[in-house]
């Protein structure tokens, strides 16, 4: 019995509900994001020093290639940042 007194009770009272405004959904449609050109070369890696080479050759050698890492390192963040303030707009 009061299972059914419950279910009448639930019904009525939904009844008495008021309509809901209608919800205005925002829908974002991704754009493409792409960098400048610039950015997506990466300085070229150096070559290893071939023959009869001498330390400095090596140490010019691991300082180039340094450079070039250094290089590839700051243009990824460049774009990470581009591709961020894309979104983010």
């Amino acid at each position: 019995m009061r299972y059914l007194a419950a279910i009448v009770l639930a019904i009525t009272l939904t009844a008495c509900a008021t309509p809901q405004e209608p919800v205005e959904r925002i829908v974002r449609v991704p754009q493409p994001v792409s960098p400048p050109a610039a950015l997506l070369r990466c300085q070229a890696a150096p070559k290893a020093p071939g023959g009869a080479y001498t330390q400095a050759d090596v140490a010019e050698f691991i300082l180039d290639l340094s450079e070039s890492g250094a290089d590839c390192r700051g243009k990824l963040a460049a774009v990470r940042r581009y591709v961020d303030d894309a979104i983010s707009e």
